[in-house]
């Protein structure tokens, strides 16, 4: 799939953007990501790839020359008119909130005049609580550095049998990194058990790293422009949560982002990904007035106007610079219209 998906960008890469511009469905195009840097981000380097800053410059150069960078007012505007969004244009999303944001993607945004939208999780904030996938990140870290005790293995494939216990003991180094990343919200207690183990303390990581932002920094770049919206109060898998905390993530973690930063829209990404959720989900919240403007999930630029979801690409993948992707992502908008699949559509 992954060699297809590389040779399905290559030959796209190759057809002039202006004309497929013109063919795909599109109003607005909405890359996100979550970081920018040229650093080793360790809570981050065993989840998912990220580009460093000459990469996003170059990217954000790019989408510059063929699309406007489009305000939230127009985007949320047409949205609740029930609108396309502008055609020709674009808006950048980041999720979860990290340190990132501050120090490095709000400043070269704010140099080139272009807006975002910066999702962030309450529970992150001031860096109080570390998000249980940064615990995975830096588990398997730490299980890397001491590949050289066996025994210690030994000791955390025992932790994992609570898990998996039908799986066997699994020792080697990759066969506990498979295990680990299975863990989810659910059970991301037993993070805790293998830091203990492994001798991490994500308590001090959490001070001396300072992974997320803090309130006052989000505030700050509120001030200068910059949309804050809601991610969830913690980031869970929603697929795994009882509804009443599907809607009790989505309700307080929005009023929260309401109370405290004051934004223009309320605006809401889902966690993880919105896929399984069903239409019933969306009728609750409408039913109660929930106080939020327009919702953001990741399926790939699809529509989805009934319950004002917009719908994101990911556009941080190192291997897949926006030159290449753009083309991708227009092209397969118009093959999905043309094969009746551009709508979302949920049971």
């Amino acid at each position: 799939m992954k060699r297809l998906k590389e040779t399905y960008y290559s030959l796209s890469s190759f057809l002039p953007t202006g004309i497929l511009k013109k063919i795909a469905p599109a109003g607005s195009l909405l890359p996100y990501h979550h970081l920018v840097s040229d650093e080793d981000v360790l809570h981050i380097k065993h989840l998912y790839p990220y580009k460093n800053i000459r990469q996003f410059t170059k990217d954000l150069d790019h989408l510059l020359k063929h699309f406007r960078p489009a305000k939230v007012e127009e985007i949320a505007g047409a949205v609740l008119s029930g609108k396309r969004t502008p055609s020709g244009s674009f808006l950048l999303t980041f999720d979860d909130g990290f340190r990132e944001v501050y120090d490095v993607i709000a400043p070269i945004l704010s140099a080139k005049g272009v807006p975002a939208v910066f999702f962030v999780n309450p529970a992150f904030l001031d860096n109080r609580l570390l998000f249980y996938r940064c615990k995975i990140s830096l588990v398997i870290e730490e299980l890397y550095r001491k590949k050289d005790r066996p025994s210690l293995w030994k000791e955390c494939a025992a932790i994992l049998e609570e898990k998996d216990p039908g799986e066997g003991p699994g020792t080697s180094p990759d066969q506990l990194v498979g295990r680990i990343r299975k863990i989810n919200n659910l059970d991301q207690h037993l993070l805790d058990l293998l830091a203990g183990r492994l001798e991490i303390s994500f308590e001090d990581y959490l001070h001396t790293q300072r992974p997320f932002m803090t309130g006052a920094q989000v505030k700050e770049l509120a001030g200068k422009g910059f949309s804050i919206g809601a991610h969830s109060w913690d980031h869970p898998y929603y697929d795994l949560v009882p509804v009443e905390e599907q809607e009790r993530q989505t309700l307080q973690s929005s009023l929260f982002v309401e109370e405290n930063f004051s934004p223009s829209y309320n605006l809401f990404s889902f966690p993880h990904s919105d896929a399984g959720l069903p239409q019933s989900f969306f009728d609750r919240l409408f039913a109660q007035n929930a106080p939020i403007d327009v919702f953001f999930g990741i399926q790939n630029q699809k529509q989805e106007g009934v319950n004002r979801v917009l719908h994101r690409f990911n556009a941080e993948r190192p291997d897949l610079p926006i030159y290449r992707q753009l083309n991708g992502v227009l092209l397969w908008m118009f093959l999905q219209k043309m094969m009746n699949k551009q709508a979302v559509r949920r049971r």
